[in-house]
């Protein structure tokens, strides 16, 4: 750990500076730079500690989609939507490959509860996506799965992965829901950020430190 500490300091100095500074503020360069460093650093740490390779995949792919959400445009979303869908497959399959034996009681409960969040997208998101309709509905059955999967582990993966799917349901609202000059954007992108980062962050830990 203390040959990635390096690693972890540039990731978390680019983190704070992303989202106390930039996370609501237009596009630029830096900005782009400052939130695909924070997580593809996490990355290269995972790699250099020889963690489970779909863990090292999922955190690039999330950076990949960090990158191209950083900006506007109906092609880097698709890209970003992509790269956080193929993220969200490699967790599934991680986190499956995690579960020793299945809790049936917290399945049923966590799946309801799950299942909800899902239906209610019907409502409150889907008829807001245009075209977007149907990637946005497999995106939401993704996010549904790998959180049930995270509650089956529970501890630092079960909260992380939590952080993950709130910092998502964030995200469409911000896209979707919410006007441009929205007087909450502000804490809307600060709150998304940090429960993004810092829930890819528990995952990471929980796998390479615990």
């Amino acid at each position: 750990m203390l040959i990635t500490a390096p690693y972890m300091a540039l990731s978390l100095l680019a983190a704070c500076i992303y989202g106390a500074y930039y996370s609501w503020r237009p596009a630029s360069a830096l900005k782009t730079l400052l939130k695909t460093l924070s997580l593809a650093v996490v990355c290269v740490a995972a790699a250099w500690m020889n963690a489970p390779w779909l863990l090292v995949a999922a955190l690039a792919a999330s950076s990949i989609g960090d990158a191209a959400l950083a900006a506007p445009g109906n092609t880097r979303f698709l890209v970003g939507l992509c790269s956080f869908a193929v993220a969200h497959i490699l967790y599934i399959i991680l986190f499956w490959h995690l579960i020793a034996e299945f809790d049936l009681t917290r399945l049923a409960l966590t799946g309801g509860v799950f299942g909800l969040l899902a239906v209610s997208t019907v409502w409150w998101l889907l008829p807001y996506t245009d075209d977007l309709k149907l990637p946005v509905a497999v995106y939401v059955l993704l996010i549904v799965a790998m959180g049930v999967l995270a509650t089956q582990i529970g501890g630092w993966v079960m909260i992380g992965a939590l952080a993950f799917v709130a910092s998502d349901i964030l995200l469409s609202l911000q896209l979707f829901r919410l006007p441009e000059r929205s007087s909450i954007t502000l804490p809307i992108s600060v709150a998304l950020w940090a429960l993004y980062y810092g829930g890819q962050l528990a995952i990471f830990l929980a796998l390479t430190v615990a």
